[in-house]
């Protein structure tokens, strides 16, 4: 087979219209050119810049198949490069797709210009765009980027007592601290490093392509707590939190309170009774006879024996308060052991013991022959199930008395109670009495001025004007106690909340109580919960009801 004949097959470049055609003249032993040939032929011709549509190439092949005569057909024209910018809706960003030309003209210019159009006059990546325009094609290129702001931080606290609780772990490991996992003690001096200030970092605004800011969000300056106890700030460094005391501190938010605290190691003869405005460390014993009184917390590491403690905070025994006195006539419980906080009682057992709480009692063992007081709860068996019996002696508290047990199988008599602030019926029972005591002062300064009325030579010298001063403050002071008594009594409320737990067993003589309403359990029952109901004791539970 001869090859095409150039005079078959023609190309026509028109420079104004930038079209080109291709003509093919059938004749006698002319191959008719197919799609490859024809590709072919552009390339010789030098059309490969122009765009060609290889649809129209196919189309021209197939009418040229066909030609009786002379075809020719546009294959192909001359195109400008094409380019889109898109802009972010935040103006943070531009990107740029550009579309090479094909035999015709780039567009360079016009992208430099709809830059500028744009607005986009910061934060351009020049060689980037440079790059992109000198190759003549890209996609979603990013061209523009603005800075975007800095957010700032606010102060940050940072704890300096870890260092220190490193050193008292190596030196204490008896240390006292809490009821479940008692751990270390922290004990600090006066200028201890106690807290660093971290100052605030301000933000840093941004700006975007159009040269307009992006403002940073405004930070809120932070300084140490207000309520920081017993620290003083450096006055060399103003972010230094320093100990102004020695004692116990305990982190707070953005600082640091201090608790003072005295640190012995048994309380007994050798230290003789204590009174102390703070916090008692003792790693030992508090042994019997004693007396410990403090504002703050005590923390016992051994056992508390037949002492008293007073204490204004909370009360940590972890060795168990035993008493070893032994039970008077007709008196059902033998108290030895005194405990009194103002906070919670938490320890391992009791026995013997009066313990009174303002807030809470814990006891993880049994709680056996006690009087036990709490203004809000008490739990025995916190945390172990397999112990947590209240077995004989009285339970009172306001709101809640959890127990594994209550009573035992031996008959114990046992009291729980519910329902009623304890305290407030024992301050309407101090009230009463200092009633009682200003009523019979009265009465006898009534009778002894009587008896100047009958011996005025008894009554000179101002001593019956005295007398006489005298009765009206007792009067005044007598009116005034049966005002307050009808006022506390008006407090003593029913909490119809109020509720006697039991999970396992309640035994026969068990005697509960919940407000003013009294049930004596006359057979052992299951675990169940009493509370009122309908102004009556109701009993429910997996084997008893009532």
């Amino acid at each position: 087979m001869e090859p095409t004949k150039p005079q078959s097959l023609s190309f026509q470049f028109d420079r104004i219209s930038g079209e080109l055609t291709a003509t093919f003249t059938p004749a006698e032993g002319v191959q008719v050119p197919n799609l490859v040939m024809l590709k072919q032929a552009v390339a010789d011709g030098g059309y490969t810049k122009l765009y060609i549509d290889e649809a129209t190439l196919n189309d021209f092949a197939a009418k040229a198949a066909a030609a009786k005569e002379a075809h020719t057909q546009k294959i192909g024209e001359r195109r400008d490069g094409e380019f889109v910018i898109e802009v972010a809706n935040d103006f943070m960003a531009a990107y740029l797709t550009l579309v090479p030309p094909q035999g015709g003209r780039a567009k360079a210019v016009e992208v430099i210009n709809e830059v500028r159009a744009l607005g986009i006059t910061h934060g351009i990546l020049h060689e980037k765009l440079r790059g992109a325009l000198s190759a003549g094609h890209c996609a979603k290129l990013l061209i523009a980027q603005g800075d975007d702001a800095i957010q700032g931080d606010k102060a940050r606290f940072e704890s300096l007592l870890d260092q220190k609780e490193e050193e008292l772990a190596e030196i204490d490991d008896d240390a006292v601290v809490s009821y479940a996992d008692l751990g270390h003690l922290l004990l600090i001096n006066v200028g201890d490093p106690l807290m660093r200030r971290i100052p605030t970092v301000p933000g840093i605004n941004g700006i975007n392509i159009k040269g307009q800011p992006v403002l940073a969000k405004p930070v809120q300056e932070l300084t140490f707590n207000k309520d920081c106890v017993g620290t003083e700030v450096d006055e060399q460094d103003p972010d230094l939190l320093l100990a102004a005391i020695a004692g116990q501190p305990s982190l707070i938010t953005n600082g640091v309170r201090i608790n003072p605290i005295v640190e012995i190691e048994d309380l007994d003869l050798s230290t003789g009774n204590l009174d102390f405005s703070g916090t008692v460390k003792i790693k030992g014993d508090v042994k019997t006879g004693m007396r410990l009184h403090v504002t703050g917390d005590v923390f016992v590491h051994g056992t508390v024996e037949a002492a008293e403690i007073h204490a204004g905070g909370n009360v940590f025994v972890k060795g168990g308060i035993i008493g070893h006195s032994e039970a008077q006539p007709g008196v059902t419980t033998a108290i030895a052991a005194r405990i009194k906080s103002e906070g919670s009682v938490q320890a391992l057992f009791a026995e013997s013991a009066l313990i009174e709480a303002g807030e809470s009692i814990m006891i993880a063992g049994n709680a056996r022959q006690c009087e036990m007081l709490a203004g809000n709860e008490i739990i025995v068996g916190k945390g172990n199930p397999k112990l947590g019996q209240i077995i004989g002696g009285r339970a009172q508290a306001t709101m809640l008395i959890k127990a594994t047990g209550l009573g035992s199988s031996s008959g114990n008599t046992t009291k729980v109670q519910v329902g009623l602030d304890p305290y407030l019926e024992e301050k309407l029972r101090v009230k009463e009495q200092e009633f009682q005591k200003k009523l019979n002062d009265l009465d006898r300064t009534i009778k002894q001025i009587a008896h100047y009325k009958q011996n005025p030579e008894k009554g000179k010298n101002g001593v019956a004007e005295e007398a006489e001063y005298t009765r009206k403050i007792l009067a005044q002071e007598v009116k005034d106690l049966v005002a307050e008594q009808a006022e506390m009594k008006e407090d003593l409320v029913a909490a119809e909340s109020a509720r006697i737990v039991a999970t396992k067993m309640v035994y026969e003589g068990v005697e509960m109580r919940i407000a003013r309403q009294v049930w004596q359990v006359l057979s052992d029952l299951g675990g169940g919960t009493a509370q009122l109901q309908g102004g009556k004791i109701s009993f429910g539970g997996k084997d008893g009801g009532k």
